[in-house]
């Protein structure tokens, strides 16, 4: 990559049109579970509202724009989950746990099974991490930054790691690693660290290389229909779901 062809920005509710058709254009048609379960725009709308609400109005969302263009190239986006050491609520008790990933259609066993592997592991992220506990705050919608950095650790969580097709094997999504881990950002916002579900092999290999720890896993041939046969079968190699996670 060079510094020429592409820059840094920061996405906001202002960059919501666009990153919605980046995300509908690239990240719905590339992932591999997306394309296995056959998700539809309509399908992926649903998780998308959700996604810019927890994202797009906290500083730790990326994208690399082509300068040309003017196009968004690639993205990562991400949440905040807070550090409750003297509450003992389980992942249950949160108010939002569980919406994180809903799809439209989730009668279609296919997006159902792929809403319930990333539902479950993300659940069992509390389970192994007690000292971690979604919470969703209005202080984070209203960018209310002075009384976020006053209150326990929270983890990054990312969300989204896309790279269009036709800027792939660039090093972007490096790029885009290397912004999100950056340490003094991290600590000035007492985050402890960043986690993630991870979906696809790339991605898996990339985390795997930047010294991410693999949480827990779950295999994809662990939904199945009735007959027994798997319903998500992909065309990259991913047979599995990662939920990873790297102290800062």
């Amino acid at each position: 990559m060079t510094e020429e062809t592409y820059e840094f920005i920061t996405l906001t509710n202002e960059n919501a049109s666009e990153l919605s058709e980046f995300l509908m254009s690239h990240f719905l048609l590339e992932e591999p579970l997306n394309r296995a379960s056959g998700m539809t725009r309509q399908n992926f709308q649903p998780f998308v509202d959700k996604l810019f609400e927890r994202t797009l109005n906290i500083p730790f969302s990326f994208a690399l724009v082509e300068k040309e263009s003017g196009k968004i190239a690639a993205c990562a986006m991400s949440s905040l989950w807070k550090n409750e050491k003297n509450d003992h609520k389980g992942a249950g008790d949160s108010g939002n746990h569980g919406d994180e990933f809903t799809f439209g259609n989730e009668e279609k066993k296919e997006i159902g099974a792929i809403g319930k592997i990333l539902t479950e592991l993300h659940a069992k992220f509390f389970q192994l991490r007690p000292d971690i506990v979604q919470d969703e705050i209005e202080s984070t919608r209203k960018n209310n930054w002075e009384w976020i950095r006053s209150q326990n650790k929270y983890d990054s969580r990312q969300e989204i790691l896309s790279v269009a097709k036709e800027h792939q094997r660039r090093g972007l999504a490096s790029k885009l690693m290397a912004k999100m881990e950056d340490a003094k950002k991290i600590n000035e916002f007492n985050c402890s660290g960043i986690a993630s579900e991870i979906s696809s092999l790339a991605n898996q290999c990339l985390m795997k290389k930047r010294g991410y720890t693999i949480i827990t896993e779950t295999l994809l041939a662990s939904e199945c229909d009735a007959s027994g046969n798997p319903l998500i079968v992909t065309d990259d190699g991913t047979d599995r779901v990662l939920l990873v996670e790297k102290d800062f």
